[in-house]
């Protein structure tokens, strides 16, 4: 049985996620915690759920750090970000702590249900940054140049990757060895300087991509 835990401090938003989650889970078990302490207080007393919907700032706790306290606490349980934050570098640095994905609390509540079934097949949710605030010098998008780098199969890789597909699930799109596939994936990181997949799917211009691999 799925069980889902909800972390928000705020009770009518918090209540709309949940409400959101029994449409589209009808027999899901759904825990709610209003603050770190107590998303804390139910794992350590033994919930294992299946995703973790989690707000950066909460009554409690504040900022990316939070995320990185529940991580320790169950290193292999996906979380779902779900935040009013707009600055580039936290929903980077959110990644780069180990969230699945990052939602929005503006986005509509199909948003969000799209990202949890994303996240709970294995894959990652985030949106496109490039709407976003405060790029830095390293997280700018990939120019034509340095795509052109890359060949045809590994512009078709970095596509896989930026829809979140796991190396076993490219190697069978692409009908090729998941040992190949790993090959590409270290080459394609190596030729555009990005230091791992979420980077490189972050600073990834999709239409330019897309031009690229119809050429």
């Amino acid at each position: 049985m799925l069980e889902l835990l909800v972390v928000d401090d705020h009770p009518i938003l918090r209540d709309a996620v949940v409400a959101s989650l029994q449409r589209q889970y009808p027999l899901a078990v759904l825990t709610q915690a209003d603050s770190l302490s107590a998303c804390l207080h139910h794992l350590q007393a033994g919930l294992d759920p299946d995703l973790i919907l989690f707000d950066l700032n909460l009554g409690d706790h504040q900022g990316v750090s939070g995320l990185q306290i529940v991580r320790k606490q169950v290193p292999y349980t996906p979380i779902l970000i779900i935040s009013a934050e707009q600055n580039k570098q936290v929903i980077l640095n959110c990644l780069s702590a180990g969230a699945a994905g990052f939602v929005l609390k503006s986005q509509p509540s199909q948003a969000l249900m799209e990202a949890v079934d994303l996240v709970l097949a294995g894959k990652i949710y985030f949106p496109d940054l490039s709407q976003f605030s405060n790029p830095s010098a390293d997280q700018t998008l990939l120019s034509k140049d340095e795509l052109k780098q890359l060949t045809n199969k590994q512009l078709q890789v970095l596509s896989l990757i930026a829809e979140g597909c796991a190396n076993k699930e490219i190697c069978l799109r692409l009908c090729i060895a998941e040992t190949t596939v790993k090959t590409h994936v270290s080459d394609i990181l190596r030729k555009l300087g990005v230091k791992n997949r979420t980077q490189a799917a972050l600073a990834l211009d999709k239409d330019l991509l897309q031009e690229l691999l119809v050429n």
